[in-house]
């Protein structure tokens, strides 16, 4: 799984010394990837662009009918084999396209990655982060005592968001919107040629 946030970017807000031990690593990567399958799961869709290949597609008065969006490029674009002849038909493509949100570098995309860091933060994989402890006031070495400041404890850390605040991002299932099919002005229908209002 590609992660939208770094473990070192979680690593540094938990106070753990960088570069982090590779136990740390691997229990802030696991909190993280925690994180983004709630993320994704709640939003319905994956955080990074995503190819996708549709067929039958027509082409319209703004470019492409395609089901997945935001667009970011068309990547090929090809004539079906069973496309309807020209001039009176109207063609079908397969068009293979990249689609969807860059969560992990769009300006745009940024609460989505305060949501991941901050949820991380808290993942009960990482209590023992530095952060997160009860800071002590005095220590007895032969006495083996400690005693915590009872006025910082635990230490204040950032709650994650509310998740409703990614909603702008969420999708489920819904598709672009596409115009419902217009009907033929009068005056352009062709004779003989069916769906233009000719007999």
């Amino acid at each position: 799984m590609e992660l939208i946030v770094t473990a070192e970017d979680v690593a540094q807000r938990l106070g753990y010394p960088l570069p982090a031990a590779e136990d740390v690593r691997q229990r802030i990567q696991t909190a993280i990837e925690d994180a983004q399958d709630a993320l994704v799961a709640h939003l319905g869709r994956p955080l990074l662009p995503t190819e996708f290949t549709e067929t039958g597609v027509h082409a319209g008065p703004e470019g492409w009918v395609l089901h997945h969006a935001p667009v970011i490029t068309v990547l090929s674009a090809t004539s079906d084999p069973n496309s309807p002849p020209s001039p009176f038909g109207t063609p079908t493509y397969t068009v293979k396209y990249l689609a969807g949100i860059d969560a992990r570098s769009a300006p745009e995309t940024a609460p989505l990655r305060l949501w991941l860091r901050a949820t991380a933060c808290h993942h009960p994989l990482l209590a023992d982060a530095p952060v997160r402890q009860r800071r002590i006031s005095s220590a007895s070495v032969e006495g083996q005592s400690v005693t915590y400041d009872t006025a910082a404890e635990p230490p204040v850390l950032l709650a994650p968001p509310d998740i409703a605040s990614t909603d702008r991002w969420r999708i489920r299932g819904r598709r672009v919107y596409q115009a419902p099919v217009r009907p033929t002005p009068s005056g352009l229908t062709i004779r003989g040629i069916p769906g233009t209002g000719g007999l």
